[in-house]
């Protein structure tokens, strides 16, 4: 048996304030296993309750080898002595509880276990550590900053970990497997994005409420045809509409064959879904190639597309725009008139300058992806496929909740009739030239 240390009991102790175990539940946060950490505050909280419970296990622990085995007779010195009021301090916190007495038979003096001295000192929360280890958590990766957490509060460093890192496996679930019809999605943008040597495909919709959601994610090498449509397929099967849709895409070629298999984007008489393309990103592949002059003048020429007031006014500057194009760089005009069409569908939506501004530009799926690698960027190494997808589940879950509506909300209910006017309108105008 290894050595034990005890601590004699020196009189009267000062009075405590301690913590009501009313106050503890009172500082609890609802579904703590799900939930995401706030602040500091919120985190002692949440570790209170399990940190007591491991303080526990540890004090039966000596008191056994102090003891003996409860109810058992081992001809021990130490002897068990009941229960009185006392408290613990966890987390810079006092907490109540009600310890175990133990009394040596010999001397008849009281006995204070070491368990319960130790958290008896202040000290024992190590404010350096458990910043640490709170730098980690922010960062997702609960793995490394639990132990630094729970050693900050004095316990085992498994007796808290264990369930965090179990309960961040249950956001890829929410996240994979959530219904999406009760979102009543209008608009969707996908995406690709790298993680050192793994990637994802991304989709974030927007509900008619202006509401953004992370729909789901597919990891795949490349943002090929096949990763994107088997996303499409299953936030179909998960409840995202089947038809009249709005695709924002980026002029990936992988996500547009995908769209044009599925939705049939390019056929006018079958389409069901309906697709712009990102300003921005085919700017910078005119200007790539530009020279300082052809950028100076083609560049009012460009926005003017995208800001005029009706379709009529799109077309004229998109005239201009490929003379000035045709006259600089002949490769630039190729790369224009390729995108051409998808530029000037926006038009067709018949939305106002706010909504006409967002859906214009990839950039809300852009601006997520730079929080998912602002929230990975300390990772060094993914284990495996199911540990990069866990913390890629819990960081969109996270980021989801700071999304703010989009401006010019009111109007997507509008919109939503006009991407089904615009699909129905097509297949009627067929069919009344096959009757003639």
């Amino acid at each position: 048996m290894s050595e034990i240390h005890v601590v004699r009991s020196r009189g009267k102790r000062k009075i405590l304030k301690p913590v009501s175990r009313k106050q503890i539940q009172d500082n609890l946060i609802e579904g703590v296993d799900g939930e995401m950490i706030n602040s500091q505050h919120m985190l002692i909280s949440m570790l209170l309750p399990p940190a007591v419970k491991a303080f526990f296990f540890d004090l039966e622990n000596e008191l056994s080898q102090l003891c003996g085995e409860r109810y058992r007779h081992s001809g021990e010195t130490m002897t068990r002595w009941g229960n009185q009021s006392g408290s613990i301090i966890l987390g810079n916190q006092r907490v109540s509880l009600q310890r175990p007495r133990v009394r040596d038979t010999v001397t008849g003096e009281e006995v204070i276990p070491m368990t319960y001295a130790r958290f008896q000192d202040p000290n024992i929360f190590d404010d350096q550590i458990f910043q640490q280890g709170l730098k980690h958590v922010s960062q997702r990766d609960y793995e490394k900053g639990l132990p630094k957490i729970a050693a900050s509060f004095g316990t085992s460093k498994s007796s808290i970990s264990r369930s965090w890192v179990k309960s961040t496996k249950k956001q890829v679930e929410t996240l994979l497997n959530r219904e999406l019809a009760s979102l009543d999605i209008v608009a969707v943008f996908i995406d690709g994005k790298r993680f050192s040597k793994l990637g994802v495909v991304i989709a974030l919709g927007v509900g008619s409420d202006g509401r953004k959601h992370v729909l789901g994610i597919y990891q795949s090498s490349t943002e090929n045809s096949a990763a994107c449509k088997s996303l499409l397929e299953d936030l179909e099967r998960r409840g995202l509409p089947e038809r009249d849709l709005l695709f924002v895409v980026d002029g990936g070629s992988g996500l547009n064959k995908a769209l044009n298999e599925k939705y049939q984007i390019e056929d006018t008489v079958n389409r069901r879904a309906f697709r712009v393309r990102c300003f921005i990103h085919k700017w910078r592949n005119i200007a790539e190639v530009l020279d300082e002059k052809g950028k100076k003048e083609a560049a009012p020429l460009f926005w003017a597309i995208r800001d005029a007031r009706d379709s009529t006014v799109a077309k004229s500057c998109s005239d201009s725009l490929e003379a000035c194009l045709k006259l600089h760089n002949v490769s630039a005009l190729k790369s224009y008139l390729e995108a051409k069409d998808d530029l000037l569908a926006i038009h067709r939506l018949q939305i106002g300058a706010k909504l006409k501004k967002f859906f214009s530009t990839t950039n809300p799926i852009e601006s997520l992806n730079s929080l998912l690698e602002e929230d990975t960027r300390r990772v060094k190494s993914w284990k495996n496929s199911e540990h990069f997808q866990r913390w890629l589940a819990t960081a969109c879950l996270h980021n989801e909740k700071r999304m703010r509506k989009i401006q010019g909300f009111r109007a997507l209910p509008a919109l939503k009739v006009r991407l089904q006017e615009i699909c129905k309108q097509e297949e009627a105008v067929d069919k009344i030239g096959t009757a003639a």
